[in-house]
């Protein structure tokens, strides 16, 4: 039986997570900043987890019996992260030709140029306004970019008070920004996203800049992870430093499954 651990409680599973090769800022977020849910299958000695974010992370020792408790909660269409091989062999076992994986690259923050990040923040075009994301300005920003700059977050409010968001505003709607999407733990995993008219005029490196600075001013350390090229290209213009790349990996629903399910 899993049992699903509170904001307040997650401190028993901090041993299975410790280890974690990326993410760092979204693990931090899950244990640290009680962010998204955890379920575990004991409070005194657990052995296995799985923290639910925007990503769902295994953690803990797959070879144990209670890992097959995971598996009703896997669902379709989610990505899975694997820490480990071990664990990428037990999900390729358990979902044989279900799994669809994908690249991606971590990153570790460095020393960064605070004065080559300032200089990037400050090179918009003209007609281009660097602003702090306010309450007032949430609903215009996920619909002229996307939900996934607030959508860890419960609710704008809660996205308000406890992260980061920064956008660049040109004729009244945004066309890049930049968020602290899980934060925790002095950690905040970034999300970047620019509208597709406004890529490769260096919007996303400027507002990427521009967030940088205000982590390092709050104390947090940025954290990155890469899901495609240019954003591997874009995290090393900043001053970030790859420690490699890693699968995840897309569950695919079974055949002649519906693929619409409840939010």
């Amino acid at each position: 039986m899993l049992i699903e651990l509170d904001r307040d409680s997650r401190a028993c599973i901090e041993r299975l997570f410790s280890d974690y090769p990326y993410l760092h800022g979204s693990i931090a977020a899950i244990i640290a900043g009680g962010m998204g849910t955890v379920f575990t299958d004991s409070h005194a000695a657990p052995q296995v987890a799985l923290g639910v974010l925007d990503f769902h992370f295994l953690a803990g020792n797959p070879g144990h019996a209670h890992a097959a408790l995971l598996l009703p909660l896997l669902r379709p269409g989610r990505v899975m992260i694997t820490p480990t091989p071990a664990w990428q062999s037990w999900l390729a076992a358990s979902y044989p030709g279900e799994l669809a994986p994908y690249r991606r690259e971590a990153f570790q923050a460095e020393t960064f140029d605070s004065e080559l990040l300032r200089r990037l923040a400050q090179s918009l075009p003209a007609d281009f306004e660097l602003r702090q994301i306010g309450l007032e300005d949430v609903p215009q920003l996920v619909t002229d970019l996307h939900a996934a700059l607030v959508y860890n977050f419960p609710s704008h409010e809660t996205f308000i008070r406890a992260s980061i968001g920064l956008g660049i505003m040109h004729q009244d709607r945004y066309v890049a920004a930049a968020s602290a999407a899980a934060i925790g733990g002095g950690k905040a995993e970034f999300e970047i996203q620019t509208h597709p008219q406004f890529r490769r005029r260096g919007l996303a490196k400027a507002v990427g800049a521009a967030l940088i600075l205000a982590c390092l001013e709050r104390g947090l350390e940025p954290c990155w992870d890469a899901a495609n090229a240019p954003s591997s290209a874009l995290a090393r213009q900043l001053g970030f430093r790859s420690t490699g790349t890693y699968d995840a990996y897309t569950l695919r629903p079974a055949a002649g499954a519906s693929t619409t399910s409840a939010a």
